[in-house]
């Protein structure tokens, strides 16, 4: 088969010498250098759009805009000028579906067919045959380009029977991605400025939920000193923008995305027109008055202190809800413990099944000298430690207070120094997951606190979940924690709102589901939440009045060390409507509700919109 190719720039380029050794390949470009190098490589070089109209049975485009796709098919000296019926043309632009679909709807009428087969994938991944291609075109026109798109790779969905919904797919895609980097980008930030090192918030952001393209490909290239992307920032921002107009174009507020637009053409404005994605990482680190790379920060030891052996220690657990709960009855599975909750139904409850419940909180301190604490917020721990009848009244010197509570960095720091001067020593241990991940023992728990408390805490965590990463001193686990809701939330809120720009323009959520799972945008939170909108079941089991409380910890911090928090700070303002519409004990999947009611639509699974 005769292949034409135009548009040899760094992704069309490597796009066209897939097809070299396996179809006679014809290229044109503007850049005739490109085009010696690949006549060198044994494809013809046209001398000009219209002799390679000519030559080919079907003709590929990779440009940089529609605009420019509708310049070389309708302008002078075009494509269309030497194109006659029957031959396909395969867009690969990452474009604007409208444009697309009004320049197939030209073609048609001359009895050309024109599809688009957008890509998700840099240059060196094409190059591997690890390309996923988005498709837009009906069935017969789909059957035709199949054996062609094959030969670039086997990763292609048709994402639609219109041409133009593989580029709406993919600006779904480009926009989830653009808005989880950035956002991501600026609460690592903010976790740097205080204090966190990039290393432990690496780890424990790949552990869960908020785990995403940037926090497994990015972050770790920044500890390293390398590049993660080769990407132009302008054509990163033409991909947003069009999201954004999509979303004008279908009535779906994106104020998210407006917010990484804005980001992105700061970044332009200040770095020049030549600038590249990477550039926004300096970007950030000004922003927030920090640096990403760990640089003179003092390693904490992970095993630093004694040894000790948790069968010899007394164990206390404070707070059985749901993740207290399943916390609680993992360390059963191995140790005899004491519990309290509040409610006497829940503390027969787990009597029933071998704990041993005491009816008050100086019972339980009396028998113990290692206290769990798994209490909705900060001000509960202090009740439960420091009132008339707290634990501390009768905890013994030497005892050690493990909290697991999603708590306040700065509380957790005093806390650690009222018991310190009581003898007792502090760790901080809040977890990151789901109450059955708590069960089956593989939840991820951040611990701050002095190497001798963490190393004495550690078997008792260990009989919880080998899942542990040591975040330093006291309060950087609580402080880790929301980073971590910062961003697992923020992943969330940019699915729903992307997800709803797709919907409502068209695309059916199993199909955004599926796509987005293998692709640049995916998150944790995305490949979980994205297969149950718009059904009964849940991804996850937290109350929306939890995240506020810990989206506006996150916020305090921010402010603390100077941490702008653009995206992060929109994401709390959102939750906080949430909390006030929907209600606060609704679970965090209900905020997908609010996106309905803002876009004008009602999810449904498998469905498309005429």
């Amino acid at each position: 088969m005769k292949i034409g190719y135009i548009g040899l720039g760094a992704l069309g380029g490597q796009l066209a010498r897939t097809f070299l050794g396996k179809h006679e390949l014809h290229v044109w470009d503007a850049n005739t250098t490109v085009c010696s190098a690949f006549a060198e490589a044994g494809a013809q070089v046209a001398t000009s759009a219209i002799q390679l109209a000519r030559d080919c049975e079907v003709i590929l485009l990779c440009l940089p805009r529609s605009a420019d796709v509708h310049q070389v098919v309708f302008g002078p000296g075009g494509l269309s000028e030497g194109l006659s019926a029957g031959q396909l043309v395969i867009d690969q632009t990452s474009g604007v579906p409208a444009e697309t679909h009004a320049m197939a709807l030209e073609l048609q009428q001359r009895g050309v067919v024109m599809i688009d087969a957008a890509v998700s994938a840099s240059p060196h991944i094409v190059a591997e045959g690890g390309a996923t291609l988005m498709v837009g075109a009906s069935d017969e026109a789909y059957e035709r380009a199949l054996p062609v798109l094959r030969a670039v790779t086997k990763t292609i969905y048709r994402c639609g029977i219109r041409v133009g919904d593989g580029q709406a797919m993919k600006m779904v895609n480009n926009a989830m991605n653009a808005g989880v980097r950035l956002g991501t980008l600026e609460v690592v930030a903010m976790g740097r400025g205080a204090g966190l090192s990039l290393t432990s918030m690496t780890d424990l952001l790949n552990k869960g939920a908020a785990r995403n393209q940037t926090t497994v490909k990015m972050l770790p290239a920044i500890a390293a000193g390398k590049a993660s992307t080769n990407f132009s920032l302008a054509l990163q921002i033409k991909d947003v923008n069009q999201a954004v107009v999509l979303g004008m174009q279908t009535g779906v507020p994106m104020p998210l995305m407006n917010i990484v637009r804005g980001l992105l053409q700061i970044g332009l404005n200040t770095v020049g027109k030549n600038a590249q994605l990477e550039d926004m990482v300096t970007v950030i680190e000004s922003m927030a008055g920090t640096r990403f790379r760990d640089d003179n920060l003092q390693a904490q030891a992970e095993h630093a202190g004694d040894v000790h052996d948790v069968a010899s220690m007394k164990i206390g657990f404070v707070g059985l809800g749901a993740m207290g709960g399943s916390l609680a009855r993992r360390l059963m599975q191995s140790q005899h413990i004491h519990v309290y909750d509040t409610r006497e139904e829940v503390r027969r409850q787990f009597e029933r099944e071998g704990a041993v419940a005491a009816d008050d909180l100086a019972s339980l301190a009396t028998h113990c000298d290692v206290i769990f604490l798994c209490l909705p917020n900060s001000a509960a721990v202090h009740d439960a430690l420091f009132s008339a009848e707290g634990l501390s009244r009768k905890l013994a010197p030497q005892s050690l207070v493990i909290d697991m509570t999603s708590g306040d960095p700065v509380q957790s720091r005093r806390f650690a120094d009222r018991l310190q001067k009581m003898g007792m020593g502090w760790v901080d241990a809040p977890v990151s997951g789901m109450p059955d991940w708590a069960l089956a023992g593989t939840i991820a728990i951040m611990t701050g606190g002095t190497s001798q408390d963490c190393a004495r805490a550690r078997p008792a965590l260990e009989a919880i979940s080998t899942n542990i990463v040591t975040c330093g001193q006291v309060g950087n686990g609580h402080l880790i924690k929301l980073v971590n809701n910062a961003v697992s939330s923020l992943c969330r809120l940019v699915t729903y709102e992307c997800a709803a720009a797709g919907f409502k323009y068209g695309l059916s959520l199993s199909t955004m589901a599926e796509v987005l799972a293998h692709t640049s945008g995916w998150s944790g939170v995305s490949q979980r939440a994205l297969p149950v909108l718009g059904t009964e079941a849940k991804s996850a089991n937290f109350q929306i009045q939890l995240m506020v409380k810990d989206l506006r910890l996150a916020a305090n911090v921010g402010m603390a060390c100077g941490a702008p928090m653009m995206i992060s700070n929109a994401v709390r303002t959102l939750f906080e409507t949430g909390h006030n519409g929907i209600g606060g004990t609704a679970n965090i999947d209900d905020m997908a509700h609010l996106y309905e009611a803002m876009a004008g639509i009602k999810f449904q699974q498998d469905t498309t919109l005429d």
